[in-house]
């Protein structure tokens, strides 16, 4: 039983040192712990770069292969609900006036068209931040109902 112990103590002790080397002295591995730190302070861009270069150092760290997946969804919904911001803020330019024209309302309709597509693409996983889903869905919401209001009779 003492040396069964000890063989234990011995083995967790390799483990440890292997961890601590792996992600203590592989450029790789360093990158990826940043990567997965970047991503979970919510700056997915920085954290989506980091993990791209973890991955050309190794492609089989799988830490990198994870987040670089998981960055590249979040940069994608952080993108949509960045224009989506642009997007409505120019909408409501274009309907503050008394009377706008049919060049507007075209505008306007191609607006929407681009944002409700956009977000029909838009794949999330269990890993995509809940506040990143909800705002997409709301400007999606947002963009549905205005397209509905000036273009419901055009089909």
């Amino acid at each position: 039983m003492k040396a069964y112990k000890t063989i234990l103590k011995i083995v967790i002790a390799l483990v440890a040192i292997l961890a601590i080397y792996t992600f203590g002295f592989t450029d790789s591995y360093k990158a990826s712990l940043k990567a997965k730190i970047k991503y979970l302070e919510g700056d997915y861009k920085a954290a989506q770069k980091l993990a791209r270069e973890a991955f050309d150092k190794d492609p089989y760290n799988r830490m990198a292969i994870g987040v670089l997946a998981q960055s590249k969804i979040s940069v994608e919904f952080v993108d949509y609900i960045d224009d989506a911001k642009k997007y409505i803020s120019k909408i409501e330019e274009l309907t503050k006036k008394d009377k706008f024209s049919h060049r507007d309302k075209i505008k306007i309709k191609m607006m929407c068209e681009v944002m409700i597509e956009r977000y029909q693409k838009l794949n999330s996983t269990v890993m995509t931040d809940s506040e990143l889903k909800e705002s997409a869905k709301e400007y999606y919401e947002k963009f549905k109902s205005i397209y509905e209001r000036f273009f419901k009779e055009e089909g």
